[in-house]
């Protein structure tokens, strides 16, 4: 009888049947043996043996182990660890008994679980590869049972698939105080950092009766607000509660071997291994799904509001303020508050300005804070007005209100409520008397100084002189040059513009019109009018920035005063929603040397600049040789015991900006940060340059010292010789088996195109290298790099 041709497609459409918990496979799968119906007919079970198991379902699989009659399937003893609660649908349920493989019945040497490739401790972020708690393994299998009395082998290799998902809670401290479940003693002496709170250590007393834990924080120096105030943590996974949930299996036939056509008697497939056609085996895939729940935690302080609205201040008496100054005297705090308003308010900070036409140009306030911009006033001069302000404070248990009535020496002034301090502006203008004969001059001024050509405008002369310095100085010329940086130690002027035509170098190639992509420098001279002098100490601004100067037989240079790279206008800034880095090493053993590997997407809007590590133990290193040069207490290689943090340097790429909200995306995995360091627009609040430290942190651990090899017998005893034929048998080399395909579902997938690692070349384009260059040549204050003045002139449009 010959045998039937079937193809592929039809052995794949044969099923599986479900027996009392028992997959059974059809006989229809091995269709390449014979007939159909012929091998359906074998491959069947008779009705007496299935009553047989129905009763006695042990018995049949004992049945199994003594003679391979019944068909059973052994299953991976991981399914049987799935929660109890899970239900899997009714048409892939997982095996509700178990059949113990046979000696014969070994599993894939590749089939391992996922969850040995567990993802760093320090890295507390969900992932394909998170470890899996030991109650939960999945240990994945291939098996090879035999089915029925025929000798057909069913090879199953078994999958695990997990779904991992994110699960954020909140413990809530309630005036410093939060019951949790179960004993947390552990924490007790620990610290939780709180955004904009800082650290507070943690108290933890256990109560074995009702299994509970009372952790305390110490909230007294805390001051309390009209308002509730709430403090939080950052989200931390906490690994003792993932989960892991059974979602069911599914069956995937996929071929028999072996798969040629059989020409003869069709018996003649199911015959023993000593026949001439061998034994059919029919090969499935079994994929176990899973679902891991990542629980992560986060602390939330909850601060009451006062228990008491504090007292109104009807009344704010502030005495012996100083307004008779006499030139070149400086500033000093005077304002005092009376002894019988002393516990109710102090004076924050006092105030004078320097005023020229109604604008503030200098200030100087009693605290020695940060108010501004604006440069300071060290003496009064000659002919100048000065403005006086100052801000009161209240102490605890009182309040000022929009009812306060101030006086200032005596004199009622007009008051304004800033929050909770009472700001009392303008009290006082004076006049400085002027002086018979010429000072020398303290401050030089340069505005509307035009530094945001677009690719084809011509320069031209625009810089001005404040009206009231009209009679000291004047500009003598201004300057543009072309530099060139393609020698990264140094800038060079390969062309020129000159307000004065007299100044061009002989034979110099001129600036006609300003081309894209090119970086330019701006200089501008000075000259003096009359009897006028330049103070040793004098101070120079151009657009209202510090620039360095130069004495001149009669004025003063500013080389480098401003600078631009020349690109096209910017219709509409956009946000940077996430920063992705690719490809970052965060993990290092002892002894390792760092190494920097971090990349972007290719079109990414964040531009990385470099990275670095700092130790706990103040060590540090950065990929960039400018900073790195620098670095005391470099990290050479990475030290056992001590923990290390990855930060990276990034800008934003032209027409972008970072913001508050901006999230760190690092290998594919959103990671928490804290900026050291921003460059940003003080009106917009748009972020251009972040200095980030990660969450990422790893602490390496020692390596073993290995045993001491015992010290060799300086006389060996002679050994007798060994005899070819006593020669120990060489057994050949074991290959580990290649690891078995598995596949992981996740609920988060990040693929992008992985580019290259930049070169410093690239990272020079972006203005650090410029800046480097700039510094060089010794011109000093020129630190902020091209690209980022270039960003900040596009701001101002």
């Amino acid at each position: 009888m010959n045998g039937s041709h079937f193809d592929k497609q039809t052995q794949r459409e044969r099923t599986c049947s479900l027996v009392h918990g028992t997959w059974r496979c059809v006989g229809a799968k091995i269709a390449c043996a014979g007939a159909c119906a012929l091998m359906v007919g074998q491959l069947l079970l008779p009705s007496v043996a299935l009553a047989t198991e129905c009763a006695d379902p042990v018995g049949a699989m004992d049945e199994v182990a003594a003679a391979p009659v019944t068909p059973t399937v052994a299953e991976d003893t991981a399914a049987t660890t799935a929660p109890a609660a899970s239900t899997a649908p009714a048409t892939d349920a997982a095996p509700a008994a178990q059949a113990t493989a046979e000696p014969q019945q070994t599993a894939p040497t590749g089939a391992t679980d996922e969850s040995n490739d567990a993802a760093p401790a320090e890295q507390n972020t969900p992932s394909d590869n998170a470890a899996t708690p030991a109650n939960d393994a999945i240990m994945p299998c291939g098996v090879t049972d035999v089915v029925g009395g025929s000798g057909v082998r069913v090879n199953i290799t078994v999958r695990n698939n997990y779904t991992d998902i994110k699960k954020e809670e909140t413990i809530e401290y309630v005036k410093g105080i939060a019951l949790v479940d179960g004993d947390q003693s552990a924490l007790d002496g620990s610290a939780l950092t709180f955004i904009g709170l800082g650290d507070l250590i943690v108290h933890a007393a256990y109560d074995s009766a009702s299994n509970k834990t009372t952790l305390t924080l110490d909230i007294s120096k805390i001051q309390r607000q009209k308002e509730e105030q709430k403090y939080f943590t950052e989200y931390k996974e906490n690994k003792s509660k993932m989960t892991t949930t059974y979602d069911g299996s599914k069956l995937t036939y996929t071929g028999t071997e072996p798969g040629n056509i059989i020409i003869g008697d069709p018996d003649d497939a199911f015959k023993g291994d000593t026949e001439a056609t061998g034994k059919p085996t029919i090969n499935e895939i079994r994929d176990d799904y899973y679902t891991r729940t990542h629980v992560y935690e986060r602390a939330c302080l909850v601060i009451p509001a006062a228990e008491s609205e504090s007292e109104s201040i009807s009344f704010a008496n502030v005495q012996n303020t100083n307004f008779n100054w006499q030139l070149d005297t400086g500033p000093q705090a005077t304002a005092g508050v009376p002894n019988y308003d002393a516990d109710k308010y102090e004076i924050a900070y006092e105030c004078w300005q320097e005023f020229e036409n109604n604008e503030p140009v200098a200030a100087w306030y009693s605290d020695n804070g940060s108010h501004g911009s604006l440069p300071t006033i060290t003496k009064f001069k000659s002919g100048k007005e000065y403005v006086y302000s100052l801000m009161l404070k209240p102490k605890d248990g009182y309040s000022f209100s929009d009812e306060t009535v101030v006086t200032v020496n005596g004199e009622t002034v007009k008051s304004s409520l800033s929050g909770e301090f009472l700001y009392v502006p303008a009290i006082k203008t004076i006049t400085m008397p002027t002086s018979s004969e010429n000072e020398a001059l303290e401050n030089l001024n340069v505005n509307d100084v035009k530094t945001d050509y677009a690719p084809g405008e011509a320069p031209r002369a625009t810089a001005t002189i404040p009206a009231a310095d009209a009679d000291k100085y004047e500009i003598a010329y201004e300057c543009w040059e072309e530099m060139d940086g393609s020698d990264p130690a140094e800038l060079t002027p390969v062309a020129f513009w000159y307000s004065d035509p007299a100044k061009y170098p002989t034979g110099a190639r001129r600036i006609e019109h300003f081309e894209e992509g090119k970086f330019y420098m701006y200089s501008v001279e000075l000259r003096l009018k009359g009897d006028n002098t330049v103070a040793d100490d004098c101070m120079m601004y151009v657009n209202g920035h510090w620039a360095h100067h130069i004495k001149t037989v009669n004025g003063v240079f500013a080389p480098n005063a401003d600078n631009m790279l020349c690109e096209q206008p910017i219709d509409e800034w956009r946000a940077i929603d996430v920063i992705e880095i690719n490809g970052a090493t965060t993990i290092f053993k002892a002894g390792d040397k760092p190494v920097f590997t971090a990349n972007v997407p290719t079109g990414s809007n964040s531009l990385p600049q470099c990275e670095f590590w700092t130790g706990s133990d103040g060590s540090e290193v950065n990929s960039q040789k400018f900073w790195d040069q620098n670095i005391t207490n470099h990290i050479d290689v990475f030290k056992p015991g001590v923990t290390y943090r990855y930060g990276i340097y990034l800008k934003s790429a032209r027409g972008f900006y970072f913001t508050p909200d901006t999230k760190l995306v690092i290998n594919g995995q959103e990671c928490g940060y804290q900026v050291a360091d921003s460059v940003s627009d003080e009106d917009s609040g748009w972020i251009y340059t972040l200095w980030l430290n990660t969450d990422l942190t790893f602490t390496p651990e020692a390596t073993p010292t290995p045993d001491p090899q015992p010290t060799p017998d300086p006389k060996p005893t002679p050994q007798p010789e060994v005899k070819p034929e006593t020669k120990p048998e060489v057994k050949p080399e074991t290959k580990p088996a290649a690891k078995s395909a598995t596949t992981t579902a996740t609920t988060k997938t990040v693929e992008k195109t992985t580019p290259a690692k930049k070169s410093d070349a690239v990272l020079a384009t972006t203005g650090d290298t410029t800046a480097m260059t700039v510094a060089a040549l010794g011109i000093a204050g020129a630190t902020v790099a091209a690209a980022g003045l270039a960003a900040t002139k596009r701001r101002k449009r």
